[in-house]
């Protein structure tokens, strides 16, 4: 399993305007929906923000990871977005958060989905990885570094 597979470079959004958490994953899913990566935007937004109400997603390190399954979707779907200005996702956050990976999956792959978290999570505990993708000057740069990860370049 490779996190570029699940990967697109058209839903890597940098510079994403927001000013918090709530306005920030609304902002990712209208983008998703803008790219047909998923069928309906209100269901998507609906189950992220139940989501969170369970617990922050928040990872730390200006890091989050909303995630959420929904029956309407026939494979599994990651957006990236750097935020322009961080946000807070929780009271505990040390620094705002400023980059968002929403990771959506269908209803019957909750195992695959479990196992992409997972190494989505422990890819972006790489402060290299971070540093790079703070710094990208564009998607395809972005999506490019999570090649060099899996090749163990980072």
């Amino acid at each position: 399993m490779r996190l570029p597979d699940y990967m697109d470079p058209k839903l890597i959004f940098l510079d994403v305007s927001a000013r918090s958490k709530e306005e920030a994953i609304a902002e990712v899913v209208h983008l998703m929906k803008e790219n047909r990566a998923i069928k309906d935007e209100a269901e998507l937004l609906g189950e992220l923000n139940n989501r969170e109400t369970q617990g922050s997603t928040s990872l730390g390190n200006g890091v989050a990871i909303p995630h959420a399954r929904l029956d309407s979707l026939e494979k599994i779907v990651m957006a990236m977005a750097r935020l322009t200005a961080g946000v807070s996702f929780n009271e505990g956050d040390r620094e705002p958060v400023r980059l968002i990976f929403i990771l959506v999956t269908p209803v019957d792959q909750a195992a695959e989905y479990l196992k992409v978290l997972a190494k989505l999570a422990k890819a972006l505990r790489g402060e290299k990885l971070l540093k790079k993708l703070f710094e990208a000057k564009s998607a395809a740069a972005a999506w490019e570094m999570f090649e060099a990860v899996e090749n163990g370049e980072t």
